[in-house]
């Protein structure tokens, strides 16, 4: 800690006994830290309520009032304050009992400052993984505000690139429309998230969204499942059935992997396309169509039409609107966020205790080239919170041993990748975090001040020191 600037945080040191306090402060202020100490208990938490703290340190027993009132409206005053407990050595239960009301970590005393440096790490690598965190569900928060869409853990689109930037920029220029659009990419590139980001930024998005994969379905039923049939249109037909465009009337239908399509059905999606209507089988009378249609697919569609094996007139009525999904391969950079992401997700639905992943282990994640793309990174970070039995970041040691053997991090002499592990660090989230609220209140620090829950000073003071114009 000695090596990093600590001055910015704000320590709140609250004990009765004269002498703790002293020593406290000494210890504190060789780590770098800015120390209040405050004998009386109701003055420290009046000046923590005037000037704010980042962390506070608290004795439990005080005749003014005990550490649990304190640190009961300290959380009043700050729920992201994090208070640390100093507890003798029979206290131990009740350490635990202060951790479940809100605690984030306690030592005991008379403390050495080996225990105060351990527990002063330990939260502040907690305060980091938060802010990571906060970030995450503020990007998803953001990504699914600009489109419309309400954010969920399963269903969000992840990335900081160029490429990832341009699709979101395609995808509010295409909301708006009802044009076919159509979704070209290697497989488990996100095609299916980027058609269901466009229906839920249209004004369709609070009718239906359908996929439908093509290569599923047999060429004889194809034509039954997509437009219906009437009872005893043929054979097996024992009631009628609405099919999929009629499900999804006013809504999207979403065909993935069009390109595996035969050439009869081929002929049926264009009409489709072209007239707006279809013909249910066993019907005289075509219905009209109100569904957006968006297609993907992960072949060269252009170099089947020279194979004949797609029709040449669906393929340019299809490419009017396309987007290109690039692989992961060309977007390293959002590899640390999404392997996060990943990671903070699988932790969670499995209650596992995992906060992260460390920074060799995210060297060798970024090092990879995925040819499943982001479907096969979601699976090796599955796979590692499964196998690991320990708490804290995912290591190297988690990932799985397939991967392990594909997989090398850069030598030394390497070029650093785009966005090498050391960025995701705390000063890198808390930069990017702080630059986006500048962005969205136009440089209005007190704005920016109010969205981060900040005060207005410590936000001019991190501007400041992390050298950023305001």
């Amino acid at each position: 800690m000695e090596e990093m600037d600590h001055s910015y945080m704000k320590i709140a040191v609250i004990d009765d006994d004269r002498a703790v306090l002293t020593a406290l402060n000494a210890a504190l202020s060789d780590f770098g830290f800015s120390v209040n100490v405050f004998q009386n208990p109701r003055q420290g938490i009046q000046w923590i309520q005037e000037n704010g703290a980042d962390i506070v340190i608290c004795d439990i027993y005080m005749p003014e009032c005990d550490g649990f009132e304190v640190l009961k409206q300290v959380k009043a005053i700050d729920p992201q304050c994090d208070f640390i407990f100093m507890t003798a050595h029979s206290q131990v239960e009740i350490a635990i009992r202060a951790l479940r009301n809100g605690a984030t970590d306690f030592f005991e005393k008379p403390f050495n400052p080996s225990s105060l440096r351990a527990a002063m790490e330990r939260t502040q690598r907690f305060r980091m993984l938060r802010q990571e965190k906060e970030l995450l569900t503020s990007h998803i928060h953001d990504f699914s505000e600009d489109y419309g869409q309400k954010p969920q853990f399963n269903r969000v689109m992840l990335g900081q690139s160029e490429p990832m930037k341009k699709i979101a920029s395609l995808i509010v220029d295409l909301a708006e429309s009802s044009a076919t659009v159509l979704i070209q990419g290697e497989s488990g590139t996100g095609k299916e998230l980027t058609a269901q980001a466009i229906h839920q930024a249209s004004p369709r998005r609070n009718k239906l969204f359908l996929t439908v994969n093509c290569p599923s379905i047999p060429e004889e039923l194809f034509e039954s499942e997509l437009f219906g049939h009437r009872r005893g249109a043929f054979t097996g037909a024992i009631e009628t059935r609405g099919g999929y465009l009629r499900a999804v009337e006013g809504g999207t239908l979403f065909l993935d992997e069009i390109g595996d399509l035969p050439l009869k059905s081929q002929a049926k999606i264009l009409r489709l396309l072209e007239q707006k209507t279809f013909l249910p089988i066993g019907e005289h009378r075509e219905v009209a169509s109100d569904a957006r249609i968006i297609a993907a697919t992960n072949h060269d569609l252009e170099a089947l039409v020279e194979k004949k094996l797609f029709r040449q007139d669906l393929y340019y009525r299809l490419k009017v609107c396309t987007i290109w999904q690039p692989p992961l391969r060309e977007r390293k950079e959002d590899i640390p966020l999404l392997a996060l992401y990943f990671a903070l997700l699988f932790s969670t639905e499995m209650g596992k205790a995992i906060d992260g992943i460390d920074d060799q282990a995210l060297n060798m994640l970024c090092a990879y080239d995925y040819p499943g793309n982001v479907r096969e990174l979601r699976n090796i970070i599955e796979s590692s919170v499964i196998h690991c039995r320990h708490k804290g970041q995912l290591k190297k040691n988690d990932l799985p041993d397939f991967f392990c053997k594909h997989s090398s991090p850069p030598s030394e002499s390497a070029e650093p990748s785009a966005w090498p592990p050391e960025s995701i660090r705390f000063e890198e989230v808390e930069s990017t975090l702080y630059r986006e609220a500048l962005s969205r209140t136009q440089n209005n620090v007190s704005a920016a001040a109010r969205l981060l829950g900040l005060s207005r000073g410590k936000l001019r003071r991190r501007l400041s020191d992390l050298k950023i114009p305001h």
